[in-house]
């Protein structure tokens, strides 16, 4: 059974191996298209994962209790 430890390491690992895919399959060949749609897919998966984490972030902070300022408009005198 693979522990939490192996993961890490293997998502560090495949990280890694990216890098090195991207440089010597995409980069290298010299085809501005590949490189262009290689990139937006990493960018838009990128974003995907930083929203979806600070939703999961915010959700927990709201499960044990932890609420930040809202960015919206302060309430009015009347309200307070």
């Amino acid at each position: 059974m693979a522990t939490l430890l192996d993961f890490i390491v293997a998502l560090l690992t495949s990280i890694g191996d990216l890098v090195v895919i991207f440089l010597r399959d995409v980069a290298l060949r010299g085809d501005p298209l590949a490189l262009l749609v290689f990139l937006v897919g990493a960018g838009l998966t990128t974003a995907a994962v930083v929203g979806f984490g600070l939703l999961v972030v915010g959700a927990l902070a709201d499960g044990v209790g932890i609420t930040p300022p809202s960015p919206g408009r302060t309430p009015s005198r009347r309200d307070r």
